[in-house]
């Protein structure tokens, strides 16, 4: 029997719901995370003319590579090894287990929702607002600096949006921490510009924003209207002031998102724009593995089944 792979932690619960549809119609799916290798979790696989085949054991399960029809490459947990051995020889067993196992699943030629590779890529701000604009998307007036003059000059007397460029770090008690979406202007500009990049970019005019899911030829729009002024300025910041109203996308906009999910190689994404007062739609970024069931619920969006259907491979 053909096999859905889903790579994730334990604590996923959009997996989880996927897994429950998957389940109800009948499909094989194997969920793995790689933080049980090699602890628990054992590889064996030989190359032949095909590329690799043989086994993965997971728990009490052994996946055949060669049955595997799709992979979700959903949020893997980093690769574990016992505590007791010395720091170096953890440090190289986990560089070794990435580069092992995921060197041989990235490998199989079978529908990727997204491939590891192209996920990583697509997560670079910098590349993705270039891609928009070649594919015809609206997006702000931008600059990434490390130049007090360069950042003043686009300011001038405006106040802008700055945002983290990154995913944020790690913090001491393992909580990732981000850069905060600001208001800034020159005047409160120093010579601490020049300490790294930075991504500064006009503040558009909002009437709302739209979180608009992309799995492979099918969209789901869903406007999201802020409800205090914190949300205003990033609605990630105020969730319990949200509401939201499912809405049609501009033709041209539709387009121009399917030549980004092409070039970025994606075929699952959630894009973030904001719509201005005389319906222009302004795009923001991409988040290659973005989160998405919370907006399923609450503007009932079929996202899960339409995740199903992708990972049976009968959506394009």
């Amino acid at each position: 029997m053909r096999t859905i792979l889903i790579l994730t932690g334990r604590d996923d619960l959009t997996a989880d719901a996927v897994v429950e549809e998957l389940a109800k119609r009948g499909e094989n799916v194997v969920r793995y995370d790689t933080a049980d290798f090699p602890t628990t979790s054992r590889l064996a696989v030989s190359l032949t003319g095909d590329g690799w085949a043989g086994s993965l054991v997971a728990g009490s399960r052994t996946l055949r590579l060669e049955t595997i029809k799709s992979v979700w490459w959903r949020r893997p947990n980093e690769f574990v090894t016992p505590e007791a051995w010395p720091s170096l020889a953890r440090a190289l067993a986990v560089s070794e287990a990435r580069s092992g196992v995921l060197g041989v699943l990235s490998s199989l030629p079978v529908r990727w929702i997204n491939h590891p590779a192209h996920d990583s890529a697509a997560n670079y701000k910098p590349r993705q607002l270039a891609v928009a604009a070649r594919a015809g998307l609206d997006t702000p007036r931008t600059v990434i600096t490390s130049d007090l003059d360069h950042a003043r000059e686009f300011m001038g007397k405006d106040v802008v949006i700055y945002k983290g460029l990154g995913g944020g770090v790690l913090g001491p008690n393992g909580e990732r921490k981000f850069l905060p979406v600001s208001l800034v202007s020159a005047k409160e500009l120093d010579d601490g510009v020049t300490g790294t990049a930075h991504l500064f970019q006009e503040n558009v005019e909002k009437a709302f924003e739209v979180r608009l899911t992309v799995i492979g030829g099918r969209m789901f729009p869903v406007a999201i209207y802020a409800g205090s002024e914190a949300a205003k300025l990033d609605w990630r910041t105020d969730y319990r002031s949200l509401t939201y109203e499912r809405v049609p996308i501009p033709l041209e906009v539709e387009n121009g998102v399917r030549r980004l999910m092409k070039e970025l190689g994606l075929f699952f994404g959630a894009l973030d724009f904001v719509v201005t007062p005389k319906g222009q739609w302004k795009f923001l970024e991409i988040n290659p593995n973005g989160q998405w069931h919370w907006i399923a619920v609450k503007a009932n969006v079929p996202l899960v089944e339409a995740m199903a259907d992708a990972l049976q491979g009968e959506a394009e």
